[in-house]
């Protein structure tokens, strides 16, 4: 039989530093949640919604005359025609193209009435503004790139929507962990990591200042799916390596085997979408920008979840479930790397007995080595 015994490899002790990994979580969701805080007393909103979800008008305009990069010179004629606080922004790489969202002043006693001023105050607007830059022409300056009105009505749909996909998806996870792993422990740990990779990418979305839009959903959704196959990997490493050793090791001593086994999959499993995604960032176009800055921060925190963070969690909600040798004992731990992947799964337990016996090898070969250099001395 095959051994698999790395005999100069230790096992590096994730469950030891847990505490140090969950540290570092909470302070980049209490930083975004600052970024959170510091928008509404700005803006009167937690993130940089676009009108999908706010309701209102977003216009992408190019004028003849660059403007400043600030914008505040635009945002003081488009303040005259919004309702609230607009959101004015001048392209850095071209700035003769200014992004604006705003609720349009409009006053009537019918629909027709309302829609007629609406479109009225915007016609008035983008001749100001086109007067400011180079000269009004009606097709010309400014050149309406884009524009989209959305009810405020459907705003709030889309929000509901939301919640309750991500409400839905979260409890199927769950249950599809309950099914196939058979203790609630996995599942929870699991659901928890999934809401850490959420509020890290929504506090950095509001930190950086990026825009919520409708796409926004796919990207929460695609960054739970990578996060949950990442995740499922390492606990079903846990699983197998439990079931083959038996009692006789604890889970603490398991649960750093099985990371120490699947750290290099998971880093490479979420690298290569990152870099193409790092890619797209820089030579992509500057509508799809926010969407892949809060996928790369997503897949980022997704890949240390899975490995920082749903492992611990689950051992802790183990707690007085583990069986077999000491949870502190350094023996256990200076014990190298198995790959019990790699032994047959006997029914007569076989394999089993075989991945204790290659760890006691193991040890007892490191036990000899010190022995001999204490006698050398």
């Amino acid at each position: 039989m095959k051994d698999t015994t790395t005999q100069n490899e230790k096992l590096f002790r994730y469950m030891d530093r847990a505490p140090v990994w969950v540290a570092i979580s909470i302070l980049l969701i209490l930083v975004g949640f600052g970024g959170m805080f510091v928008n509404h007393s700005k803006t009167g909103k937690w993130f940089n919604l676009s009108i999908h979800y706010t309701g209102g008008e977003h216009l992408l305009l190019k004028t003849t005359e660059a403007m400043d990069i600030d914008g505040q010179a635009v945002k003081a004629i488009v303040q005259e025609y919004s309702e609230g606080e607009p959101i004015v922004q001048v392209y850095a790489n071209d700035p003769t193209q200014v992004a604006i969202k705003m609720v349009v002043k409009a006053e009537g006693a019918t629909e027709a009435d309302l829609s007629n001023a609406r479109v009225e105050n915007l016609r008035r607007m983008k001749e100001q503004i086109g007067d400011a830059y180079g000269g009004y022409d009606s097709a010309t300056n400014p050149e309406t790139l884009e524009q989209d009105h959305v009810s405020g009505t459907i705003g709030a749909e889309l929000i509901r929507n939301t919640i309750y996909a991500l409400i839905f998806g979260s409890f199927l996870i769950m249950l599809y962990i309950l099914l196939r792993f058979g203790r609630w422990q996995y599942s929870v740990a699991a659901i928890i990591a999934l809401l850490h990779d959420v509020a890290i990418t929504l506090g950095f979305a509001a930190l950086l200042r990026l825009e919520v839009a409708d796409s926004f959903i796919a990207v929460v959704l695609t960054i739970i799916g990578y996060s949950i196959n990442d995740t499922i990997i390492i606990f079903d490493r846990i699983r197998e390596n439990a079931r083959h050793s038996g009692d006789k090791y604890p889970l603490k001593y398991l649960c750093d085997l099985s990371l120490n086994q699947t750290l290099m999959r998971s880093i490479n499993t979420s690298l290569t979408t990152i870099v193409m995604i790092i890619a797209l960032i820089i030579l992509g176009g500057e509508n799809i920008r926010p969407f892949l800055v809060a996928m790369a921060i997503g897949l980022i925190s997704g890949a240390y979840s899975s490995i920082f963070i749903a492992a611990p969690i689950m051992m802790w909600l183990s707690k007085g479930q583990n069986t077999g040798a000491d949870l502190e004992s350094d023996k256990i731990m200076d014990a190298p790397v198995v790959d019990v992947m790699e032994v047959p799964d006997d029914d007569d337990g076989a394999g089993s007995s075989t991945v204790g016996r290659q760890i006691d090898q193991a040890l007892e070969r490191k036990t000899s080595k010190r022995r001999t250099q204490k006698r050398r001395k």
